[in-house]
């Protein structure tokens, strides 16, 4: 709990500093725009630009493949994160690109959390098991392997569905086996949590199935080793 509270203070001092909040944008920003997204400060942008549920189907999947690649990119390529990927956020378009207007909700990882959670994805999506276990190491959830696999996607990673059920259930899983094996979990947890039910917010509207490694694949290739300095 007093993790947790730790890291809700963060982003209550977070949310009121908009200095730090344009920071975050400006060293974000040239992660994203490679990958056909538009970092935005207003929600109004013009007739070109919808709400994600006023897509065609072509348009949803295409969102939706930019949203992996926003939460990819972010994880391997910076030392901080804007958290707000509901689908509020986010105005698509036909063919041109994806514009993100999020709030001030944003968090800056703890070096030795963002790299052990980096080996955890790399690991997983380039099937590098060494890597893999190493980054569960460095998380505390060396004993919690099966479940990261099951949350992953499992055997298919190329047709995920994402419901908000399936993550709450997964996600507690997790935190009943830490619980049972009196592991404390670090305080940016939190801060993926919300990161993630953020994510699957704005999959679940969209609708669909979605590679997940392919957004993976295209995010890890654009951004080198996906592990800079912190």
């Amino acid at each position: 709990m007093r993790q947790i509270l730790a890291q809700g203070r963060d982003f209550v001092r977070n949310s009121r500093n908009r200095d730090g909040f344009e920071q975050t944008k400006g060293d974000i920003e040239p992660l994203l725009t490679p990958a056909g997204v538009v970092l935005s400060s207003s929600p109004d942008l013009g007739d070109e630009f919808q709400p994600l549920s006023e897509l065609d189907p072509d348009a949803r999947r295409r969102a939706g493949h930019l949203i992996l690649q926003i939460y990819f990119r972010q994880l391997l390529g910076s030392p901080s994160a804007i958290l707000d990927l509901r689908a509020d956020a986010f105005r698509g378009s036909a063919e041109g690109p994806l514009a993100w207007s999020p709030s001030a909700l944003y968090v800056q990882w703890e070096p030795a959390f963002i790299a052990g959670l980096r080996d955890v994805y790399a690991g997983f999506y380039l099937d590098d098991r060494s890597r893999f276990d190493r980054g569960l190491l460095a998380l505390g959830l060396e004993h919690a392997d099966d479940l990261l696999l099951t949350h992953l996607g499992g055997e298919d990673q190329r047709r995920v569905r994402f419901t908000l059920e399936a993550f709450q259930s997964s996600f507690h899983a997790l935190f009943v086996r830490c619980r049972d094996r009196n592991i404390t979990l670090h305080r940016n947890f939190l801060a993926l949590g919300i990161d993630l039910v953020c994510l699957y917010d704005a999959l679940q509207l969209l609708g669909g199935e979605f590679d997940v490694r392919d957004a993976f694949e295209q995010s890890y290739q654009s951004i080198g080793t996906g592990a800079p300095a912190c």
